[in-house]
């Protein structure tokens, strides 16, 4: 005889609120772990805890808190009494691989700042407000090296959709690792490129140059382009995640300032996270709209109007959008 079933079925709306509202404890166990390079250190052996408290030089009971947590979550093995990492953890969370999220390291940085987003949406400004000139080295390099990591994945499949007809001369505005300059470089050989951005920054930019090969035709300069000038007789500008930084103003200016430093005939290609009309999405410019908020004066996300008024303001013509399945959109525009 069949016992007879209930199913008792609760309201998950509640588990789904207390669930985002937990989210931030798994993000500080991710960014904890790597602030101590828990993942290198591991490497490819596995360690027992003590020999990571002492390597990692931390409470041993409290690092084992941590550790189990991270096996919990899925990003570690635990073989016995030795922690192991996973094939995914080793590829993308230890500094020692060439695939190495160093991006990770930045947004854990950003951890202070949109603790301050209830201060931020009152007052309209951030409490904690710096520029790129007042921030120090190590900041710099994990902003660099996080705008590295993301543009790698973009700069392959955006830069030949860009019509560019006998382009000699291409400024790279705001060019922070330069692999835009770089992938440029690569595939129009007759292509001389300038790759400008902040003083503290281009120390940086020029290491990674070096390291692509192609030094000989993509040259550094440091300037405030809000401010000086940035050369002309180009025939190509490219700015991208740029602009959205600055209020609407100054982004005028600087549209202006580049149709000036065009030749006629000039491209130029705006690469950004976009808006839809509403303002209401897609996610991804959702967040970075509020991450502006919290990290600059003025700067917001723009949609397809604020850009075409401003390339328009700025006499460009011709403009078109390309849009993208990772939350960006290109716009082009002619001189």
């Amino acid at each position: 005889m069949k016992i007879s079933e209930q199913r008792l079925v609760v309201d998950p709306k509640p588990m789904y609120y207390k669930e985002i509202a937990q989210g931030f404890q798994i993000s500080r166990i991710l960014f904890t772990s790597l602030e101590l390079d828990i993942f290198s250190k591991i490497g490819n052996e596995g360690k027992n805890l003590h020999q990571l408290a002492t390597e990692i030089e931390v409470n041993e009971n409290a690092l084992g808190r941590l550790l189990n947590a991270l096996v919990n979550f899925g990003f570690l093995e635990k073989k016995m009494s030795l922690y192991v990492n996973k094939v995914d953890t080793l590829l993308y969370l230890s500094n020692d691989s060439p695939n190495y999220l160093g991006n990770l390291t930045h947004i854990a940085s950003l951890w202070d700042v949109w603790s301050d987003l209830t201060y931020t949406v009152k007052e309209g400004i951030p409490r904690k407000y710096q520029n790129l000139w007042e921030k120090d080295v190590k900041w710099i390099e994990s902003f660099i090296l996080a705008s590295y990591h993301e543009s790698k994945q973009y700069a392959s499949q955006i830069v030949p959709s860009i019509p560019l007809k006998n382009c000699l001369k291409m400024l790279d505005l705001g060019a922070g690792s330069g692999i835009y300059s770089i992938e440029f470089a690569k595939i129009y050989p007759k292509l001389r490129v300038i790759a400008y951005d902040l003083p503290q920054v281009i120390p940086i930019t020029q290491k990674f140059i070096d390291r692509s090969g192609l030094k000989e035709r993509i040259s550094t300069y440091g300037g405030d382009f809000t401010k000086d000038e940035i050369g002309e007789g180009y025939d190509f500008i490219f700015i991208a995640d740029v602009l959205s930084e600055y209020p609407y103003s100054t982004t005028l200016e600087l549209l202006k300032k580049a149709y000036n430093a065009l030749n006629f005939g000039g491209v130029i290609a705006i690469f950004e996270t976009m808006y839809n009309d509403e303002r209401t999405g897609p996610k991804e410019a959702i967040l970075q709209s509020l991450n502006l908020l919290v990290n600059t004066i003025g700067g917001d996300v723009f949609n397809d109007t604020d850009i075409w008024f401003a390339l328009r303001e700025a006499w460009f013509d011709d403009l078109y959008r390309i849009n993208t399945d990772f939350g960006k959109s290109l716009v082009i525009g002619f001189k």
